[in-house]
């Protein structure tokens, strides 16, 4: 047995099936929809703080221009004794809204048939729990890495802008890591019937835009008098829908445009002077200039009467903008992961793309380093009666240990 395979056989006997679930519940518990992850950042700060060898620390920031959101992150460092490369675990702590629709109480945890539901138990407090548990493990058997470990549990990640692992990489926190790992659920964004174990090697990323059309009003008998702001909003969006060149990329496939917030139109018999849309594009290549030009050159070749503005979201900074990402299959950390796939489950690791953004678009791009997303099964995120699968989560924090250990020890 090699000194890895001895130092793996150490940990992975931390890693209790139990009390992983008993954590995921207890998160679930606590509510947290994005700007509203105090309490849960508190609850990770407080238990993860009782182990000394844990660096951990509050990184508040404040995002004035846009939101004017006071937030903050948990940010838990393992020192290693030097020499080696340093890892990154990111998870985001937030949640989307409650929707309608649940069947079970959605704060309460409810493990069921090898599940547990509830909202954000897939996406992603699951993930949140893969990491503790990493962490936890590696320092109750003893184990000393030659490299760090940077855990940073963000907020923000479901709101418009994922403002935590922004500020992580504006302020510095996660300067010098050579590797980042999201854990995410990369299950459910494979392709077929079987979805665990798989990795994301890249993401899609996106791009909003704000479209207003200024006409002229007049009776609504007489419409050749007037402009009609709404005729020529549905002129652009045909066009948009019709000729806006979305992209190819043979890894994250093609570009997507969906139009929102249609607005124009409610007064009485009177031709419209305005109305308004939103385009959300997920873009497979370049920037944000890019994606805002072909939008204009369409509008400005259709030659209208009425003024139309078309502006990109305003932006946190510039840096804040979801850039598409992909990683290569024979980088070391995604052999890693496949040889411990293999090693650990008996099993093939497949590979995958998001369809839409996460934090990874952050990190990736920006920190430019590699990074993947890997974590547990489940279904219905962002929807009603969320689960996750309690063996995949368990089988994720396995599978990073040995990761772990292979590139780091």
């Amino acid at each position: 047995m090699s000194k890895k395979q001895e130092l793996y056989q150490k940990t992975v006997g931390k890693i209790n099936r139990d009390d992983m679930v008993k954590l995921l519940k207890e998160l679930v518990s606590i509510e947290s929809p994005f700007f509203e992850e105090a309490e849960i950042i508190e609850y990770l700060r407080g238990r993860l703080s009782y182990y000394n060898r844990l660096q951990t620390e509050v990184h508040r920031y404040e995002e004035k221009k846009v939101t004017g959101f006071e937030g903050q992150n948990l940010v838990v460092r393992l020192p290693g004794r030097g020499g080696g490369p340093r890892m990154l675990l990111n998870a985001h702590v937030d949640t989307v809204p409650l929707c309608d629709g649940w069947t079970v109480d959605p704060f309460a945890g409810i493990e069921k048939d090898g599940r547990v539901y509830g909202l954000g138990a897939l996406d992603m407090k699951a993930g949140v729990v893969i990491c503790v548990f990493l962490l936890e493990a590696l320092v109750e058997a003893g184990i000393e890495l030659s490299g760090d470990l940077v855990f940073t549990a963000v907020s923000d990640e479901e709101g418009p802008f994922g403002l935590g692992t922004h500020y992580t990489i504006l302020d510095g926190i996660v300067d010098g890591c050579d590797y980042a790992v999201i854990t995410e659920p990369s299950g459910p964004f494979a392709s077929g019937t079987e979805k665990f174990p798989s990795v994301a090697l890249g993401s899609r990323g996106s791009a909003v835009y704000f479209v207003r059309v200024r006409g002229r009003s007049a009776h609504g008998a007489n419409p050749e008098k007037g402009c009609n702001a709404v005729e020529d909003a549905a002129r652009i969006i045909t066009a948009l829908t019709e000729k806006l060149d979305l992209g190819f990329h043979p890894l994250l496939g093609e570009g997507t445009i969906c139009i929102t917030n249609l607005r124009g139109g409610d007064k009485y018999l009177l031709v419209p002077e305005e109305a308004s849309f939103t385009v959300y594009r997920h873009t497979v290549n370049g920037g944000p200039e890019q994606a805002l030009q072909d939008v204009k050159d369409i509008v400005n070749g259709l030659n209208l009467e009425s003024e139309v503005e078309v502006k990109l979201r305003d932006l946190p900074h510039q840096e804040a903008f979801f850039r598409p990402w992909t990683i290569s299959e024979d980088n070391r950390l995604v052999r890693s992961l496949k040889k411990g796939t293999v090693e650990i489950l008996g099993r093939e690791l497949r590979t995958t793309y998001f369809r839409s953004e996460s934090d990874a678009n952050h990190i990736a791009t920006r920190l430019k380093i590699p990074t993947v997303l890997f974590g547990p099964d489940g279904a219905n995120y962002h929807a009603a009666d969320e689960y996750v699968e309690i063996d995949s989560m368990v089988d994720s924090t396995r599978v990073l240990l040995y990761t772990l250990i292979d590139l780091l020890a």
